[in-house]
């Protein structure tokens, strides 16, 4: 089954790469360290490198960031994602990952928020995490650097 396969190259690349990176896997308390520097749990990332499951695709880019890949490349690699959905900001004309922005209103809508209350509520969890965003890119000096 395809699926599987794709579980299994994962885990393999993962696991390849951390292992470069410098994590022994077949110590032990290396798979917890590996599991905190990912934000999951220990057991996620056995089965992960197992290649019985694939994690959440929120977790992808710590994944990689992790064991010091692209996650574009990774991605590619696992065969999760073609080499063609990739698009850079030159193929574009954009700074970004290659899509259009879109509305508040097409996002609620494509997430199946329809009522106003649920609107109202979706709108000011974006507007929060885009002051978050923004604080963090500004205290940027402290941030990312003073966990590495």
């Amino acid at each position: 089954m395809r699926s599987e396969s794709v579980r299994a190259r994962f885990g393999k690349l993962v696991s390849d790469a951390a292992q470069r990176a410098g994590y022994d896997l077949a110590k032990r308390g290396t798979k917890a360290e590996l599991a905190r520097q990912m934000g999951m749990t220990e057991t996620a990332v056995g089965r992960m490198l197992r290649g019985e499951t694939l994690p959440d695709p929120r977790q992808f880019e710590a994944i990689a960031k992790t064991v010091g890949l692209n996650v574009g490349d990774l991605l590619v690699e696992a065969g999760i994602v073609s080499p063609e959905s990739l698009s850079t900001p030159s193929q574009t004309g954009a700074a970004g990952v290659g899509s259009r922005s879109i509305t508040l209103d097409e996002a609620a809508n494509a997430l199946g928020i329809h009522t106003p209350v649920g609107r109202e509520m979706f709108a000011a969890a974006v507007e929060r995490l885009q002051r978050t965003e923004r604080a963090t890119e500004a205290d940027d000096g402290g941030g990312a650097a003073a966990h590495a």
